[in-house]
């Protein structure tokens, strides 16, 4: 009951912070843009009306690349460069974004306000920032624990069986992938917490965020893992669709940009659906408790008032 209600609230709220989601795309769209449009200059500077371009339509041709010479050299290079700024400047957007994002879905959020939204993302971007780090080293170590570490030693194992590295690799990609999702779950977490108590830091934000995650497993890790096949879901079909066509002409490529275009957009509601289904999660958990420990701090009517507030918000939209 709890993981159906978090979602359903999930989903409300989801759809009220629709531009937000909306914001996340536009930026998302010039930062690839940064690097799609230079790619494309230099492309039709070094192919020109030459008849390359037909060849490469039956398929990749490594002798039609290769004639390509230098000019496919340095745009590899500015390629290389461009890819690492874009992927710099994404993770900072991501993280700035993602405070307001977190604002709009908590509780008691009067709908999406700009103003609101930006002044939360500028608010809380130091701590997010804290907060994505402090993330990003546990999974570097745990990729290194896990992974890197098992692999290296049985692989350079003279006496191990065969076959027996393909078995350890598989495990440990298992574990870490276990693992990933209890980290996403903690990250999650910890923003939620930190976008409903603005005055606290980062590094109290994770602490929360680790210890909500053990304490609420039975529940938040479902939750996560539902969210997850989702997003999955979403990416798979996008390979498929963008793989499966070839456009030929304008019309062809247009067509395909908007549905990798929409697909996106949806891709980005459902991880916007996570976040809200997160931070109400979180809310019930918190409810629960402040009834447990303290219930005469809360009155019946304010009871009612969580419980009416809740319903509302799981209501179907109209």
């Amino acid at each position: 009951m709890k993981l159906i209600l978090a979602i359903k609230t999930g989903f409300s709220r989801s759809v009220k912070s629709w531009k937000g989601i909306l914001i996340f795309w536009v930026v998302s769209f010039f930062s690839v843009s940064l690097i799609v449009a230079p790619l494309k200059a230099g492309l039709k500077s070094s192919l020109g009306s030459s008849m390359i371009t037909e060849k490469l339509m039956k398929g990749i041709d490594i002798d039609v690349l290769g004639d390509l010479g230098v000019n496919l050299h340095s745009m590899y290079s500015s390629l290389t460069a461009g890819l690492l700024i874009l992927s710099v400047v994404a993770v900072l957007l991501n993280i700035f974004i993602t405070g307001g994002l977190f604002d709009s879905v908590k509780n008691g959020s009067s709908g999406f306000l700009s103003e609101n939204f930006f002044s939360a993302s500028a608010k809380n971007f130091w701590s997010y920032m804290i907060i994505a780090l402090m993330l990003y080293l546990i999974i570097i170590a745990l990729i290194i624990i896990v992974v890197v570490i098992p692999v290296s030693v049985v692989s350079n194992s003279d006496s191990a069986p065969e076959g027996i590295v393909f078995k350890v690799l598989f495990i440990s990609v298992s574990v870490f992938m276990l693992a990933m999702t209890l980290i996403l779950l903690a990250g999650d977490y910890a923003r939620a917490w930190k976008a409903v108590h603005p005055g606290n830091s980062g590094f109290k934000a994770i602490g929360f965020g680790f210890s909500q995650t053990f304490k609420t497993f039975l529940s938040s890790f479902p939750l996560m893992l539902i969210m997850l096949v989702l997003q999955g879901i979403v990416t798979w079909v996008m390979i498929k669709i963008i793989a499966g066509i070839v456009p030929v002409r304008g019309g062809g490529v247009l067509v395909l940009f908007l549905i990798s275009q929409v697909i996106f957009f949806l891709k980005l509601f459902i991880k916007v659906l996570r976040y809200g289904s997160v931070t109400s999660l979180m809310e019930q958990n918190f409810y629960k408790k402040a009834v447990e420990q303290e219930p005469s701090v809360i009155s019946f009517n304010d009871a009612a008032d969580l419980n009416i507030e809740f319903k509302r918000e799981s209501d179907p939209i109209i």
